[in-house]
């Protein structure tokens, strides 16, 4: 029997990786990588992009026109930017007349602000018989349209009543579309798979009776050690061991119509045939065409995206799970897919009484189906009845119309169709966030950073710590933050001294050559090797407890005896979870009887991951001096400075790892900072950096340490090594960052709807604490919720500026790159992490069930890989509508302080950076280092921004713009003096300064 081997010349290979683009990037649940789903279609402008996909993949582009309305109303979108840019697209094309209407722009301004409600069909026709639609002239219309509504009024007071002259209009508009040309609809695109063909034409679902099964056997096959049984045969690949399990009497347990499924398993198994192989004969036997071949495919791995993408994850990056040893490829899978196929379109081809080939069911589905000719009068005509109100017009101007005047209006509607109003206010939308930042960053006074400052902190560049670092520098004026990727350069695969196996934590483009392990700091082989033994044994504990309770007699035992025991910890989760985390703390912190260390130098085993275990000397050497370099701070370190990664740790979260550091690969960034702070502490690597002129005083003491999002505490690593002489300046720095965190803590919550206004700093870091550990809680924390900024330069820029947790925070100093080299690799590292994230949150906002995973209720964890939908579904990717349902979707606007010829030379140097910069998957702006001037940019290129408005100014503390408001709100800049408000204590409460928050999303 052949494995599942790939020919190198076989023509299929190329076809499939070509196609594996269009899936899902989406990793495994357990290293959750924010990436932008609509990945294959980068190479587009971003419009033309996300409405080829919808038509594709059957999503949503934009949101619905009602949403995009509801922002109107409540001045979140303006009528201003609407009318920028129907400027800017429609040019001089503008001014001209549309079937003597009005001119164009006067038309499409109508049309987008107030819209034609879509309806066709069944819905028209209620409409038109239950509602007043034809009996009351609409509210909505334009101002330029007033004059002429109160002479149809004046006209109707001569008639009986109003509802005549609506009726008159409805009328002309009808007899309008009469005289005209019949106008067809427009032709769907054809399908290309057996299945949509069936469908389309006899409501039978082939993919309803293939699916379970093939979900089935998939979920088995990858299971990642769910599973109390593994799947035999799984060496021979996924088509390999198919052929082997599905050549038995299994095969009839799928159902009756996959009766000639063990003749076609047979007939691959005395063939020999390859999983490459087994498509192409697949494909002769259904009749598919070469030229069709790739479509044919495509829609085939799109039937099951989820599936096939993890699939693909797993073929080109097995070390981002547990079972290594698996063959996994996307061959495979197609293979499989295929074969279950062609069983049930032969059951289908019976039940309708076709007896011929396979390769003949298509155009004999054909034949079946009636393709409706032309639109109903109805359907015509109401848009053209809602034109005419909008743009004022009477039933005696509609009467005179021609058939010239109606088939230009239809082809203008055609254009202005509900995709492109979607895509109008869309981009209206945007535009009014990004230019109130870019009015905000062009008003803000720089504010010199304390010199010489108590202590320094690196974040990472995540807009969760926007807000933290706000709140450190307010309660600790005198220290400097800066912000960089959360991985700190150290890309590793870490294994802590509790894990079962390692995990890459680095950006998802990077695949790491070292390996560094967390070990016992005394060297006592003997207490790790115990520690070890006592790990196992409570992991075989509690897997045959798991195991045990699923089974009826073994089950009823541990019930019985022992079940008990697990109430107590069942009330303290779910009545007192806050007083659970507290209890749980304490014991861990028990229970630590001596501290570890991380394993960074060279050795020469040879590690179970990666190429070598641990740096040399010359490596951290280079880790060091770009973490110091990046951030702009090699030459003015104070005596202490904290490196603080983040990662998120909450109880029956499956997509916890998606709240973790997207520059760590959706892992934690605690031991990347870890790393960075003992290499920087290393004589050694001082020793060299200064031999090539980058000096470390002797005075400077780093620390590592891992702030939790969910929860906000802060873990300090190897705090015991701090010398003495920095044990004053280490305590002032820990109490700031108590106090910080119980502040960030009150400003996170007020987004909470559970949690009162009024609740003081210290009981709404309690709630987030509980939050954390509550057994039954959905939104533990809302992760990268409302990003939309990102933010490139020195932080004099932006400190004292609130942000309200949108701004991805990145330190570079233009003043020290003269040739750019230090912003090409900022920025070659941050903007795919940063849009990314992004463009994810976009997506599964915008369509929540097409590519979000829906709502988190009927979620089931399968094969540790991913979630689907209760006991059988498509693995579900994107985000689950419990992390989205606060954000606003808006593309990423990144600011980068410096030259705009700099700036520009380093994006087209980058062709990746280039190709999202010049698509618009991301806006890029250019914040002058001299005059502070704003340059967005353009097809045409930079564009000077002329600020539209003032920044506002807040006297006293972050607390004193945000306290009681719960939707977002504008940047402002927040004074500290004698005249603000401040906290008084922990428990203390805020004055609430009048302000006005933006309306909500």
């Amino acid at each position: 029997m052949l494995h599942d081997a790939s020919p190198p010349g076989h023509p299929l290979t190329h076809v499939i990786d070509r196609l594996a683009h269009l899936l899902p990037a989406q990793g495994p649940i357990s290293i959750f990588i924010h990436h932008n789903t609509l990945h294959a279609f980068e190479h587009l402008p971003f419009e033309e992009a996300v409405e080829r996909a919808a038509e594709r993949l059957g999503r949503e582009p934009f949101l619905a026109e009602s949403r995009y309305r509801e922002k109107l109303a409540s001045g979140r979108i303006l009528a201003k930017d609407v009318e920028a840019l129907l400027i800017e697209q429609l040019g001089a094309s503008g001014a001209q007349d549309v079937a003597g209407v009005g001119p164009r722009l006067d038309l499409w301004r109508a049309v987008v602000l107030h819209g034609i409600p879509a309806a066709t069909g069944r819905e028209l026709s209620w409409i038109l018989d239950e509602t007043d639609a034809l009996s009351r002239l609409r509210t909505d219309v334009p101002a330029n349209a007033r004059f002429a509504r109160t002479a149809l009024r004046e006209l109707d007071d001569r008639m009986d009543d109003e509802r005549l002259a609506v009726r008159r209009l409805w009328n002309a508009c009808l007899d309008a579309v009469g005289r005209a040309d019949a106008s067809p609809v427009p032709a769907a695109d054809t399908p290309v798979r057996h299945r949509d063909w069936l469908l389309a034409a006899s409501d039978l679902d082939s993919d309803a009776w293939i699916h379970p099964p093939l979900i089935r056997f998939l979920a088995g096959y990858l299971d990642q050690g769910l599973a109390h049984w593994s799947m035999p045969e799984r060496g021979r690949g996924i088509h390999g061991c198919f052929l082997e399990i599905y050549g038995t009497s299994l095969a009839a347990l799928c159902g009756r119509w996959a009766r000639t499924l063990p003749r076609l398993v047979a007939d691959d198994r005395a063939a020999e045939r390859s999983a490459l192989s087994s498509i192409a004969h697949s494909l002769a036997e259904l009749g598919v065409h070469d030229e069709e071949c790739a479509d044919y495919l495509s829609a085939e791995l799109l039937a099951l995206r989820g599936w096939a993408g993890i699939v693909r994850q797993i073929e080109e990056r097995p070390d981002r799970v547990p079972a290594r040893d698996l063959t996994v490829t996307l061959r495979g899978y197609l293979a499989v897919r295929l074969l279950f196929e062609r069983a049930a379109l032969d059951q289908a081809a019976r039940q309708l009484s076709f007896d011929g080939p396979l390769s003949e069911l298509r155009p004999w589905l054909r034949h079946r189906l009636r393709v409706r000719p032309v639109l109903a009068a109805s359907e015509r005509a109401w848009p053209l009845f809602h034109v005419a109100q909008l743009c004022g017009l009477d039933a005696s101007i509609v009467e005179q119309w021609t058939p010239r005047h109606v088939t230009e209006l239809e082809a203008e509607l055609q254009q202005l169709d509900g995709v492109r109003r979607r895509r109008i206010l869309h981009q209206a939308f945007e535009r009014a966030i990004r230019h109130r930042l870019y009015d905000a960053l062009t008003h803000h006074a720089p504010q010199r950073p304390p010199e010489p400052p108590t202590f320094q902190a690196v974040f990472c560049l995540d807009e969760r710590e926007e807000s933290f670092r706000r709140h450190l520098e307010e309660v600790e004026p005198l220290c400097e933050t800066f912000g960089t990727a959360g991985f700190f350069n150290v890309a590793m695969y870490h294994q802590g001294v509790t894990d079962a196996h390692p995990r890459p934590l680095c950006p998802v483009a990077i695949r790491p050559d070292h390996y560094v392990a967390e070990v016992e700091a005394n060297g006592d082989h003997l207490l790790e090797r115990s520690r070890r033994l006592q790990r196992r044994a409570a992991g075989f504990l509690g897997y045959n407890v798991h195991l045990g309770s699923r089974l009826p007699v073994r089950g009823a035992v541990l019930m019985t005896a022992f079940g008990w025991l697990a109430l107590v910890p069942l009330v303290l989760r779910v009545i007192f979870p806050w007083l659970s985390s507290r209890w749980r703390r304490m014991q861990q912190t028990s229970i630590t009887a001596s501290r570890t260390r991380l394993q960074l130098d060279r050795e020469d085993t040879v590690p179970p991951i990666g190429k070598h275990s641990g740096f040399t000397l010359r490596e951290m050497t280079d880790i060091v001096r770009r973490g110091l370099e990046d951030t702009g701070i090699r030459d003015r370190l104070s005596s202490l400075v904290l490196v603080i990664g983040h990662g998120s740790i909450s109880l029956n979260n499956p997509h916890e790892s998606a709240h973790d550091c997207g520059a760590c690969g959706g892992g934690r960034g605690g031991p990347n900072a870890r790393a960075f702070a003992q290499m920087a502490n290393d004589p050694r690597v001082r020793q060299l950096l200064a031999a090539e002129g980058l000096r470390i005083d002797l005075t400077t003491w780093f620390v590592g340490a891992q702030r939790n999002t969910c929860n906000n505490e802060v873990t300090f690593f190897d705090d015991n090594l701090v010398p003495a002489n920095h044990q004053a300046a280490f305590e002032r720095a820990r109490e700031a960052i108590e106090t910080a965190r119980r502040r960030e803590a009150h400003e996170r919550c007020r987004r909470f709807d559970a949690v009162p206004l009024w609740y003081p700093p210290l009981a709404a870091l309690a709630h987030v604490q509980g939050r954390a550990d509550d057994l039954a809680q959905p939104r533990p924390e809302y992760g990268h919720a409302t990003n939309a900024f990102c933010i490139v330069g020195r932080r004099t820029r932006t400190r004292g500026l609130f942000l309200d947790r949108r701004a991805f925070l990145v330190s570079y100093d233009p003043l020290r790159d003269e040739d750019g080299a230090i912003l090409a690799r900022i920025m070659a590292a941050v903007v795919p992490v940063v849009a990314g994230i992004s463009l994810e949150y976009y997506f599964s906002y915008v369509d929540p069930t097409g590519y979000g995973c829906g709502t988190k209720l009927p979620h089931n964890v399968t094969s540790l890989l991913g979630v689907m939908d209760g006991a059988q579904s498509d693995l579900r990717t994107g985000l689950p509508w419990q992390m989205v349902e606060i954000h606003e979707p808006t593309r990423l606007a990144i600011v980068v302080e410096g030259t705009r010829d700099r700036l520009w030379r380093v994006v087209q140097g980058n062709a990746g950076i280039e190709q999202l910069v010049r698509n618009r998957w991301v806006w890029l702006a250019c914040l002058d280092t001299e005059s502070g001037t704003l340059w967005e940019m353009q097809t045409t290129g930079f564009v000077a921004r002329t600020p539209e408005q003032a920044l506002a100014v807040v006297a006293g503390e972050s607390a004193s713009w945000y306290q009681g408001k719960r939707g977002f709100l504008p940047p402002v800049a927040i004074v500290q003096g004698r005249a603000a408000n401040r906290i008084e204590g922990a428990s203390g409460t805020f004055d609430e300064r009048p302000a006005r928050a933006w309306p909500s999303a």
